[in-house]
């Protein structure tokens, strides 16, 4: 073989083997106990290493809503704490980086994103930040708009509806009920639905809900 043909591959061997060190290298810096993870791709490697495949098929059985629901308070909690995002770490630095400052939002999208990798879905990272940073916007959740936002004039909003299903990830909400129809046809706003004129009859219905239907009786009312 030829001198610099030889030379060639030698040198290719060497950088190879030294990525495949540095790779391992970096593999069990992430995986090591202690370690507290810098960005979302260390953390979904870190997660994924820890946990058994068995407990990973019972993941994929789970919807998403359902995984969270049943993660936030436990595994979630442990995340905040253990990898400090009440308290300035890398991890929390780099959500921060990206527009995200509440650790309970930090912690929701770290388990959203391993939910939807484990089952093979696109994470949309994008999608959940800019979730999280329309509901912050403000007070606009259980902010009814001013008059002059108002579908119609003279409407007066005196009764309202906190929900919530369960789900960490939606937040608590509120729905207004226009209460001073002539007509026999109210209006309600939501911020996540809109406004929406009902009758009498979806009127008391959405009055009787339990909290956590409230939302399936709102997605009926506006078709969705």
């Amino acid at each position: 073989m030829h001198k610099k043909n030889l030379y060639i591959l030698i040198l290719l061997s060497t950088v190879l083997f030294s990525c495949k060190n540095s790779t391992q290298n970096n593999t069990e810096r992430i995986i090591a106990k202690d370690y507290v993870p810098k960005n979302l791709e260390e953390a979904l490697m870190k997660i994924d290493f820890n946990l058994t495949d068995s407990l990973k098929l019972k993941i994929k059985k789970k919807s998403e809503n359902e995984f969270l629901t049943d993660t936030h308070f436990g595994f979630g909690l442990g995340l905040r704490n253990g990898w400090k995002l009440w308290k300035g770490s890398e991890l929390s630095k780099y959500f921060n980086k990206i527009g995200i400052f509440h650790p309970d939002d930090m912690s929701s999208i770290i388990l959203t994103s391993y939910y939807r990798k484990v089952n093979g879905i696109d994470i949309k990272l994008d999608e959940q930040v800019n979730y999280y940073k329309k509901y912050w916007k403000g007070a606009e959740l259980t902010r009814l708009p001013e008059n002059s936002e108002h579908p119609e004039p003279d409407l007066e909003f005196r009764a309202s509806i906190y929900y919530w299903d369960g789900n960490p990830k939606k937040k608590h909400a509120q729905v207004f009920i226009q209460t001073n129809s002539k007509n026999k046809k109210y209006w309600i706003y939501d911020y996540f639905y809109g406004w929406k004129k009902i009758n009498q009859k979806t009127k008391e219905k959405l009055e009787d809900t339990i909290i956590n239907e409230t939302e399936l009786v709102l997605n009926e009312i506006f078709e969705k």
